[in-house]
């Protein structure tokens, strides 16, 4: 493994949050409790006002919450770490702040999100397809490369996708619930997403608990959403396992939703490791006696479909694995993990990205046990070869296990890499068709996670009907909650218009990626899947693509867009994303 010289990281080690005496959260959960009911029978007015103002406070402190994360991860001095922090968390919460708001406001007209008539269609496989981005006149500028469409299990009617809209708001008198929401410690829009979500989407009161990793938000969270939390529908409790066992214990607790590790939800949901876990999960009788959600990340898959590529067309593929590897030092539950690739594609791309893992600069490993993930795998590459990048002292390199097969027995098909290391998988097939159908079964059988997944498709491909079959087929078949093609899945999770998580065939005994969806600005319902298509080449060029030399002017132009809705920063983001 390639080292060089250690040099001073510009890591800083946030103000401490003292954390919540266990007392203290069985009291904040009692009032909660009390709350619930009376927030959710607030009216629609009260809750859209509520929203304008927690924008309004997200727009004067936003910088400081892209800030707070950029000196945690040691990127504040580097090019770019500012706006990959405003895009990730201030940018990503500000849009749905506002898709809430809207969708509200549509409730309070028309009964349900708005949804164009011509957006809903039945596909040839039986399901009902719902086309949810571009969503807006802003949208068709700043997505107008690509279509975002939500796909419906089988029973739905098309005529029935807005009577089953919202279906919270069509409570008469709803009782209320608390919502136990323990926050994830990568990215500040993870926690802030899945507050507003239970908050807004199903009606429930919330007790967040920070995670200790980014626990440094929490003061600048409590400001933002207070005007939430003056409704009775958030509190905010700080601390390790002892603040969650007091929260999840908490009789006034209904509904817990957790985005974090399996492991942590296994252990939640059925109790410690051991022989009465096992007879636990196999009599369905688990030790939580509340229900729960969860987003619990995922070996993200990457396919590269055979045909004929140009070089340009090689150089994007390899700059967009490298950008969804690099974006938050690879801790994305999204990233790139899993590159599948035919065998003649496989020189190509490899050495490209070789070559762009050397000119990127190593992160920090700020991510609790993402060294000691990184070096378990990187000492058990079965039959693959490792290589990788520079690194210095206290960082973790770029890397590539390269060399395997779907018959390989590789630790990272099934232990998710939450950290910068990348496998490579080779199917000898040159038949577009065939290699799919075989990536396809590989990763559904052998590969762990049921998120993302993530194929490109060739120009040349485009439009010839066999070639179009065998990726709509592919699509179909991959048990994945988000499936792109030619796009970074991550922009289904940060557009907060389609929902996000795990494919509906996970249990509680078998969770994968997780159970049920969040974000799902327009409140629907019986979702499958999420289904992101567009171009291979576009213009303009790709915000996560590492070459990008406007990223930051972007970030900011796009925040002050979401946060005003002025024409003047829409624009500003147009000519940022134009210069590339």
């Amino acid at each position: 493994m390639a080292s060089v010289p250690s040099t001073t990281s510009d890591r800083s080690s946030p103000t401490a949050v003292r954390e919540t005496d266990p007392r203290a959260v069985e009291e904040i959960t009692r009032k909660a409790g009390a709350r619930a009911e009376a927030f959710a029978r607030t009216p629609l007015f009260k809750k859209v006002a509520a929203l304008a103002e927690v924008r309004a406070r997200l727009r004067a402190r936003g910088h400081e919450l892209a800030s707070l994360g950029a000196r945690a991860k040691g990127i504040a001095q580097r090019p770019g770490g500012f706006g990959e922090e405003l895009l990730a968390g201030p940018v990503i919460i500000q849009r749905y702040v506002r898709l809430l708001g809207e969708s509200l406001e549509q409730i309070r007209e028309r009964g349900a999100p708005l949804i164009a008539e011509d957006r809903v269609r039945r596909l040839p496989s039986g399901e009902v397809s719902v086309q949810v981005m571009p969503h807006g006149v802003a949208d068709r500028m700043l997505f107008m490369p690509y279509q975002v469409d939500v796909r419906l299990g089988r029973e739905v009617d098309a005529a029935d996708v807005r009577a089953s809209q919202a279906s919270f708001y069509r409570e008469v008198a709803p009782r209320g619930a608390v919502s136990a929401v323990l926050g994830a410690g990568n990215v500040a829009s993870i926690p802030a997403l899945d507050v507003l979500h239970e908050c807004f989407v199903m009606g429930r009161s919330c007790v967040l608990k920070m995670s200790p990793v980014n626990a440094y938000l929490g003061p600048a969270f409590e400001h933002i959403f207070q005007p939430i939390s003056a409704l009775g529908g958030l509190a905010i409790v700080y601390g390790g396992a002892e603040a969650g066992k007091a929260l999840l214990g908490s009789p006034h607790v209904d509904h817990v939703h957790l985005t974090g590790a399996i492991e942590t939800h296994d252990a939640i949901v059925w109790g410690p490791p051991g022989p009465e876990r096992a007879e636990r999960q196999r009599s369905g009788k688990p030790v939580l006696q509340k229900t729960i959600t969860s987003e619990l990340g995922n070996v993200s898959p990457v396919v590269v479909t055979p045909g004929h590529y140009s070089e340009q067309e090689l150089s994007d593929v390899a700059e967009g694995i490298a950008g969804m590897l690099f974006n938050n030092a690879s801790f994305n539950c999204n990233a790139a993990k899993l590159l599948v690739l035919p065998t003649h594609l496989a020189e190509p791309i490899t050495s490209r990205l070789e070559r762009l893992f050397t000119e990127q600069p190593a992160r920090d490993a700020y991510y609790p046990g993402a060294a000691a993930r990184f070096h378990e795998l990187v000492a058990h590459p079965g039959d693959g070869r490792v290589w990788s990048a520079p690194a210095a002292e206290g960082q973790l390199p770029w890397t590539l296990l390269t060399g395997l097969s779907p018959d390989s027995d590789a630790e990272s098909f099934q232990l998710e890499p939450f950290c910068p290391f990348l496998s490579v998988v080779e199917l000898d097939e040159p038949d577009a068709p065939a290699f799919l159908d075989r990536a396809v079964r590989f990763l559904n059988e052998k590969v762990w996670g049921t998120l993302n997944a993530m194929l490109y498709f060739p120009s040349s491909a485009e439009g010839d009907p066999t070639l179009e079959a065998a990726l709509s087929r592919a699509v179909d078949d991959l048990r994945y909650g988000t499936v792109a093609v030619n796009y970074w899945p991550a922009i289904g999770y940060g557009t907060g218009t389609p929902p996000w998580g795990g494919h509906p065939s996970a249990t509680l005994q078998n969770a994968q990626s997780g159970i049920g969806f969040v974000h799902n600005a327009l409140m629907l319902e019986q979702i499958r899947k999420v289904v992101l298509r567009g171009p291979l080449r576009s213009f303009p060029k790709q915000f996560y693509f590492p070459t990008h030399r406007h990223q930051e002017a972007l970030a900011r132009a796009l925040f002050d867009f979401e946060s005003t809705g002025k024409v003047l920063p829409l624009l500003r983001t147009g000519v940022h994303g134009v210069r590339g």
